[in-house]
């Protein structure tokens, strides 16, 4: 005798045998024992989950001779002949093989005659929506009115294709994936009444690999066997399957925290040497980085993802070394990557380049954290505003940063000892006393001041140029086009209200961010950026100028006003200058 699958052995025969879909079946079951049994039923939901077992069930239910019965006996002839598949009163047809309206039509002339000898013509029909408009429109008032001994079940996996006249004249009812524990409890069952040693984590191995299908779930298991024998180890399952090793995928998620680009590229050499599909590998990777993103943003991730306790922890300390924003950027980055990856014809590279770019890419600063820093200065000026009015120098303290070589800087012990002792001002233009006592002629605290408000412009400075250039680095992975823009422009005032930028008026770029949808989409990203109700005002501003302190993004990658630097050399040239005008363009050093 043939070998009989397991995924044909272990096909459910009763309703409890049903994994995963109690709330269906125990409502067939109530259907049954109350009498109230529909005459058309829709079994949708993914592959492998049950539809056409319980399709089974329910006919051997209905057509027992002990019954009907919530459960069929399985003993009697028509139990039986329905099992393997020869009843004359239980019709499995399938949707792909007879789509046309021909066979609908022949249909139709059958379900006029009774049955042989069950209660119920049951027609049982398969991928559903493979069926024609025209199939579906001759099936309508059968469907609506058929005979009382007639029941139609129909089975789908894409529901959405079946027009909503034949939805309404049905009991629908959705299937939905099996959760990974019950299949592994089954799987767990089916090896030890086979004898076969497996480990628990090379069973969810293939459960995972399976997406939530028992069937193939089964038919993995299968395969597995075949390979392995009785004594199954999880290398096995990983080389027979394909599967990419977890550690490889924790290797990968290691090297990009530590921002290590020669060991990215050493793991696409081992991917590529073992054969793995470089698509799936990154599949993968994205999924790792969706739950690295879920436990970040969850108190109990553990009931969003189906994982083994001691996985789930693993990730939790390398998400650990992540924030948020870099996450979602990293994400943004392979999910890009493996578009790439799926349409070169050198997938191998753009994997690498996908990983190096991944790698290298620098940590965004958190925006309420630079928030936090400019309140920081703006309290640090006040405070030294304050200090300059009240003209007196606080002993041992000092606002702002170390003054340059050449200074007078104050020294820490200042009137120590001098208990009740008070520094009194002077009624001289100078106003001001050192340290010593000694009046002093009053150019050292301007220059200390002056100092301290030059220092404070250039830290403000910096946050701005970071705050700017995180804006066109998180504009140019949402929409490459209008970051591209953006990189000409200049920013005036960068705040979570409000975001002004100059563009050189009458340029092309000035032109192209106008229009109305590039301004409207501009928009959006700078409130998914500053998580704020931004608002974007697009100024023009002179040629060759830009606000005073305003960071220049173009300046940052070695454009650093060289169509100025030129031009102002060729100025005699005329021919050139109408030229750049009318072009809008700009001289290129070669």
């Amino acid at each position: 005798m043939s070998y009989l699958v397991l995924a044909r052995q272990w096909r459910p025969q009763v309703f409890e045998d049903v994994i995963g879909q109690r709330p269906i079946t125990q409502t067939l079951q109530n259907a049954i024992s109350q009498n109230r049994v529909s005459h058309a039923f829709l079994f949708s939901g993914a592959r492998g989950v049950g539809k056409t077992s319980t399709a089974r069930i329910l006919a051997k239910a209905l057509n027992c001779q002990k019954g009907p019965q919530i459960n069929p006996c399985n003993d009697c002839a028509n139990c039986k002949e329905i099992t393997d598949g020869t009843s004359m009163d239980v019709i499995e047809i399938d949707g792909a093989s007879n789509r046309g309206i021909e066979e609908i039509r022949e249909l139709k002339e059958n379900v006029r005659y009774t049955p042989a000898k069950s209660r119920h013509k049951i027609y049982i029909i398969d991928e559903v929506h493979m069926l024609t408009r025209e199939a579906f429109n001759a099936l309508l008032k059968t469907l609506e009115e058929p005979p009382s001994h007639i029941i139609f079940v129909f089975a789908t996996t894409e529901p959405h294709k079946i027009p909503a006249t034949i939805l309404s004249r049905c009991q629908r009812y959705d299937f939905k994936r099996i959760p990974l524990k019950e299949m592994v409890g089954n799987l767990k069952q089916i090896v030890e009444r086979e004898g076969i040693q497996i480990s628990q984590r090379g069973l969810q191995m293939i459960v995972r690999e399976s997406e939530g299908s028992m069937r193939d779930a089964q038919s993995l298991l299968d395969q597995v066997i075949s390979y392995g024998g009785k004594e199954i180890r999880d290398e096995d399952i990983t080389e027979v399957l394909g599967l990419i090793d977890q550690k490889i995928l924790s290797d990968t998620i290691e090297a990009i925290a530590d921002r290590d680009a020669k060991r990215c590229v050493e793991i696409v050499e081992h991917i590529y040497q073992y054969g793995y599909d470089i698509q799936h590998f990154c599949q993968e990777l994205l999924h790792t980085f969706r739950n690295l993103i879920l436990i970040k943003v969850s108190e109990h991730p553990e009931g969003l993802m189906e994982l083994p306790p001691e996985e789930l922890e693993g990730l939790k300390k390398q998400a650990e070394r992540f924030q948020f924003e870099q996450l979602n950027h990293l994400f943004t980055l392979l999910l890009r990557g493996e578009e790439e990856v799926a349409q070169s014809t050198f997938p191998r590279t753009m994997l690498e380049i996908t990983l190096i770019r991944m790698a290298t890419l620098r940590p965004v600063l958190p925006i309420d954290e630079i928030l936090k820093k400019l309140e920081g200065m703006e309290k640090t000026s006040s405070i030294g505003g304050a200090t300059k009015t009240a003209g007196v120098s606080q002993p041992g303290s000092r606002i702002g940063p170390t003054p340059p070589p050449g200074r007078v800087e104050q020294p820490k012990k200042s009137l120590e000892g001098k208990v009740g002792e008070k520094v009194i001002e002077k009624e001289k233009p100078s106003g001001k006393v050192n340290q010593k006592g000694i009046p002093s002629s009053g150019q050292e605290e301007k220059d200390l001041e002056v100092y301290r408000e030059e220092r404070s412009l250039e830290e403000s400075s910096k946050v701005s140029e970071e705050v700017w250039r995180g804006l066109v680095d998180f504009t140019r992975a949402r929409n490459p086009i209008l970051g591209s823009f953006l990189v000409f422009g200049n920013p005036i005032r960068l705040s979570d209200e409000k975001v002004e930028i100059g563009f050189e008026k009458d340029s092309f770029h000035y032109d192209r961010i106008l229009e109305k949808g590039n301004q409207s989409q501009l928009e959006l990203i700078c409130r998914e950026y500053f998580k704020k109700n931004t608002k974007v005002i697009i100024s023009p501003i002179k040629r060759g100028t830009r606000p005073p302190g305003a960071p220049s993004y173009a300046e940052r990658n070695g454009q650093d006003n060289l169509e100025e630097k030129i031009k102002n050399g060729m100025e005699g040239n005329s021919l050139v200058q109408e030229a750049l005008r009318l072009f809008d363009g700009r001289i290129v050093k070669k």
